[in-house]
């Protein structure tokens, strides 16, 4: 089971993509949770009765009971209904993960932050809440990661699916992309696109943050299924990383596997001179914010 907290915009589209894509049944029931219990019960009722249509018969239903979350493979943060644009962040979050921390959630549940403001929470849950930085996850990079790779694809001229890569950093101004890592259709970057492409779709990338509610919720229930399926696939992510001395570094974008037990895998991306100084630029600079 995957229980979304918050039937906003956002919570409806994690909820509409985990549904549309579990033809296999391997989630066994999405539950909505909202303190305004009547639009949480709409709007799972739309859903299944679209299931004919799109073929899916996954369970869904609307509660306002956060213990509701007990038992659920994963738990998506997301935003509450009747405020659009305002997503579970702040100082109004926090004790919202202070409830799921007293429940005991955060021992059998993976906590997927769905939102693009969320990077805040998740640092001041590592640090106030002593949150176990491994099943707390952020997905909204790979929201970014997939618009990245839509511009990519118009500018190679192949199919998006046919375009790897990943996003790292601290978006939208400290972004990293390790072209060297990606591939467009088997072959590196560099094969189909020149210097001046590079420039040109990295001066667009502060411009691509914060992605909208639909592919934040599409890539939300991507790394929900990957908890639940233990895919390989690895998803540019918020997380909280060990740096090589030993300190926690603050919570950046970084590729990762996600699991039943929340992080499983870290990549290691070929990064220039280059990338290095952009990497250590986002950890700095926000070590400095939050000093």
């Amino acid at each position: 089971m995957v229980a979304i907290v918050g039937a906003g915009e956002l919570g409806g589209a994690v909820a509409r993509a985990l549904a549309l894509n579990n033809r296999s049944g391997r989630i066994g029931a999405i539950r909505l949770i909202d303190d305004e219990s009547s639009i949480a019960a709409g709007k799972a009722l739309d859903l299944r009765q679209s299931g004919p249509i799109a073929q899916f018969d996954t369970h869904i239903d609307g509660t306002a009971d956060l213990e509701a979350t007990a038992g659920a493979s994963a738990i998506v943060l997301a935003d509450p209904a009747g405020s659009p644009g305002h997503e579970w962040e702040g100082d109004a979050a926090l004790p919202l993960v202070r409830r799921l921390v007293k429940l005991g959630l955060l021992h059998t549940s993976i906590v997927i932050c769905a939102g693009a403001r969320q990077r805040d929470l998740m640092q001041r849950g590592f640090d106030e809440l002593g949150l176990p930085r491994r099943r707390v996850i952020g997905s909204a990079p790979e929201a970014l990661a997939s618009a990245v790779r839509a511009l990519v694809a118009i500018e190679a001229r192949v199919s998006a699916s046919q375009v790897l890569l990943s996003v790292m950093g601290a978006p939208p101004h400290r972004t990293l992309i390790p072209w060297e890592d990606g591939s467009i259709a088997g072959h590196s970057a560099g094969t189909f696109l020149s210097a001046a492409q590079f420039q040109r779709l990295e001066r667009r990338l502060p411009a691509l943050w914060p992605p909208g509610p639909m592919v934040l919720g599409t890539a939300a229930a991507r790394l929900c299924e990957a908890v639940v399926t233990e895919s390989p696939r690895f998803f540019s992510a918020f997380v909280s990383l060990d740096r090589d001395n030993g300190t926690k570094a603050p919570v950046c974008a970084w590729p990762v596997t996600v699991g039943p037990h929340g992080i499983e895998k870290i990549a290691a991306p070929t990064l220039s001179t280059r990338d290095r100084l952009v990497i250590d630029g986002a950890l700095d600079g926000e070590d400095k914010r939050q000093s």
